[in-house]
């Protein structure tokens, strides 16, 4: 059968060619769909990882039953306060944070500290993670939440899911452009899988590398993967959020201001955080120890804070719950657990114990928002809505901490089931984001791709926006208006240069190019001097423009050199830039 019209083939592919790359381009969708499912699969292996060591070691020895968020399995009453053997609690944990640091010292340093740090690392880094690395993280941050060491789960199964991605672009005999790419699907789906957030997993993919930027590239991918993740874990734990909480359908204008204080309340909170986490680490760091006995110092001091407020003990999304439901409403036992979370995790992941930060974050805001709803309630008779705050009280300190607002702000949607909280959420999180500074809780973030080593290769003309023009001007070579010009052309060729400023009493006047001596016969050039033939209309730049901005002046105007002067001063020459220059502060800027 004749079709009445003629397929462009060439016009099908432009059509469908996101499409095509997507499904049949070097199996990127395969890989996808293996990522997330492995990721999904991992995640159920660590979820009960943690259920056995906490089994043994917090239930059976130290005689503690954790509260449970309605999301895993409803709240047990049989939860305790009081623990059996107190006593018991500091060597329990510090117990785990021995067997955490043998088995990452013997098999896998990379798998210490911060699951997600080590992740954004690997990315920036171009670092292989390995299936191995995987398996030892699973292992030492199960055996770390389990003994109650304070850590977050989200962290581990980020680097697990990224090590999934770095291995299978390995199998696949892929490059570092795909490996990088796949990393970060990896990192996603392992958090959209743990903490049931498919479209948040999806985001923070291209956004948690960067402090000011984000990659796209990455996100199309990570929604497949993502939802891979998330139904495959979902099936085995069920898809309801993690907490329950019933969230009003609209939100009291009123409150908005209110939600304002929240974020910079959580923005003073996050500044307090990071100072101790960075602190304490840098202590270990510089400790001089074995690195395995670190995490044993490390998980004994975090024991004692769990023996103080029982909130800083393991994963506490259980407390969070208790306070949503109004079982809890004293503001002092808030607060204690606020600062016991905030030090218990600095102790154990500064130390070296494994884990990730995630958690512990949530934890903390989801406590700053109950402080400031109850206090505000308590003694000013606002009656603001708990849950609500809490919540957006969540994601605002660790959009803040982590620098990575959007993704973060996406976890309230996912978390209540609605979008009431959107537009309060967004006032809270940016006024968090924008008052914390610039400190993130990962240190291997870096501010935007230009910044990454990994990117510098794929977009090196873009950095030179970035680069200033007075760390790589030279000092100029300068000549009066009085020299002949036989001495010019004499310097010009023994320094292998083709232009020399005109300067005179300190100040510039002009330069003189080969160009104007060629224009001028050279049996002449005995009788001329340079004030004679130089150009006096100049093209400069000030030291603090960019590259970009100085090889735009140059290819504009035709010129292979710009004179660098005093922006204040317009006749102070300070230096001498060329296209040479340029091309070298490029491949400099590349590692080439």
């Amino acid at each position: 059968m004749k079709l009445p019209f003629k397929i462009n083939h060439g016009n099908l592919t432009e059509l469908f060619s996101p499409f095509y790359f997507l499904l049949f381009r070097r199996n990127y969708l395969l890989i996808s769909l293996l990522i997330g499912f492995g990721a999904g699969v991992f995640a159920i292996l660590f979820t009960y990882a943690i259920e056995i060591f906490t089994k043994i070691f917090l239930e059976g020895i130290v005689g503690y039953i954790q509260p449970k968020p309605a999301g895993e399995g409803g709240i047990s009453e049989s939860y305790t306060l009081v623990f059996k053997h107190p006593l018991l609690l500091p060597l329990v944990v510090g117990l785990g944070g021995l067997l955490s640091g043998l088995l990452t010292y013997f098999f896998s340093p990379y798998s210490a500290g911060v699951g997600t740090d080590a992740a954004i690392r690997a990315f920036h880094k171009e670092e292989k993670l390995s299936i191995k690395d995987s398996i030892v993280k699973l292992i030492t941050s199960a055996i770390t939440i389990g003994t109650g060491g304070v850590s977050g789960r989200e962290g581990p199964i980020a680097l697990i899911g990224a090590g999934l991605g770095s291995a299978l672009t390995h199998y696949f005999k892929m490059g570092e452009r795909e490996r990088r790419i796949f990393l970060a699907v990896g990192l996603g789906a392992g958090i959209a899988a743990i903490f049931k957030a498919p479209l948040a997993g999806a985001i923070i993919s291209g956004e948690v590398f960067f402090r000011k930027d984000f990659d796209i590239e990455t996100t199309i991918l990570s929604f497949i993967a993502c939802i891979v993740a998330y139904t495959t874990y979902g099936l085995y734990f069920g898809f309801q959020p993690i907490f329950g909480a019933t969230i009003p359908p609209h939100i009291t204008p009123l409150h908005l201001p209110f939600y304002v204080g929240l974020g910079i309340f959580c923005a003073l909170i996050v500044r307090f955080f990071l100072k101790i986490f960075f602190l304490i680490k840098n202590f270990f760091d510089l400790l001089q120890a074995p690195f395995f006995l670190k995490p044993l110092i490390g998980g004994i001091i975090t024991g004692f804070i769990g023996s103080i407020t029982p909130v800083a003990i393991g994963n506490g999304y259980g407390w969070l719950q208790l306070l949503m439901d109004g079982k809890i409403m004293d503001p002092l036992f808030v607060a204690l657990g606020m600062l016991g979370v905030t030090f218990g995790v600095s102790f154990t992941l500064g130390s070296g114990g494994s884990g990730g930060v995630f958690g512990p974050s949530v934890m903390i805001g989801g406590l700053a928002g109950a402080l400031y709803t109850l206090i505000l309630n308590k003694y000013a008779d606002f009656n603001l809505h708990l849950p609500s705050f809490m919540i957006v009280g969540m994601v605002s300190l660790f959009g803040s901490a982590a620098k990575a607002p959007l993704s973060t702000l996406l976890l309230i949607a996912e978390m209540t089931g609605g979008y009431s909280l959107l537009f309060p959420g967004m006032l809270s999180v940016f006024t968090s984001y924008y008052l914390s500074g610039k400190e993130s809780i990962f240190p291997s973030q870096v501010e935007t791709k230009l910044d990454s080593p990994a990117f510098k290769k794929e977009y090196g003309i873009y950095a030179l926006e970035k680069l200033k023009v007075k760390d790589f001007m030279k000092k100029p070579i300068t000549i009066t208006p009085e020299t002949p010009l036989c001495e010019a052309h004499y310097l010009m060729h023994k320094h292998l240069i083709s232009g020399l400023p005109v300067i005179e009493n300190g100040k510039l006047l002009g330069i003189l190019t080969k160009t104007d001596l060629l224009e001028k016969p050279q049996e002449e050039w005995k009788n001329l001097l340079v004030k004679d033939i130089m150009t006096k209309k100049l093209i400069t730049i000030e030291p603090e423009e960019s590259l970009a901005k100085a090889l735009q002046l140059m290819i504009h105007h035709g010129i292979g050199r710009l004179l660098v002067v005093d922006k204040k001063e317009k006749d102070k020459l300070i230096g001498i830039i060329s296209r040479t220059d340029i091309g070298l502060a490029l491949r400099k800027y590349r590692g080439e």
